[in-house]
């Protein structure tokens, strides 16, 4: 199903007085997690993600950097802030709940010299590319 046909459904789940309402669709957060936005781009120096994540702080965002795989992983819990109080949705766009984005990175990076920061509702990540070792001629034994 399209995003666009599963908002449709989310929708027409949460206009027709259902109250189950945002647990009806697990895709919108729920038990099977979201996927935040996030663009990925390429600088002269660095591998750059900027992942929209608003509703949060600084300290309820896990990441995490396999160097040997290559992997950026981002994850967390966007905890609903109404979650307590009965209410009867007309639309349901924001997802919450339990979120996780792996990222393959193009090229090696300098773990080392990661940043990341988190403002406005972004969480932006800078790999520093890592720097090329020249290739060196070398004898391979025969056995």
């Amino acid at each position: 199903m399209s995003w666009s046909g599963r908002r449709l459904l989310v929708n027409f789940v949460a206009n027709s007085g259902d109250p189950r309402g945002r647990e009806v669709m697990g895709s919108r957060g729920g038990e099977q997690g979201f996927e935040p936005p996030t663009d990925i781009y390429e600088t002269s120096d660095a591998i750059v993600a900027r992942v929209e994540i608003a509703g949060m702080s600084a300290e309820e965002i896990r990441l995490s950097l396999d160097e040997s795989s290559g992997r950026l992983t981002i994850s967390g819990n966007r905890e609903d802030p109404a979650r307590e109080e009965p209410r009867r949705y007309v639309n349901v766009e924001i997802d919450c709940g339990e979120f996780m984005r792996v990222v393959q990175l193009p090229r090696p990076v300098d773990v080392s010299a990661a940043q990341a920061g988190y403002d406005r509702g972004f969480l932006v990540v800078r790999l520093p590319l890592r720097a090329h070792e020249e290739a060196q001629p070398r004898n391979v034994p025969i056995g």
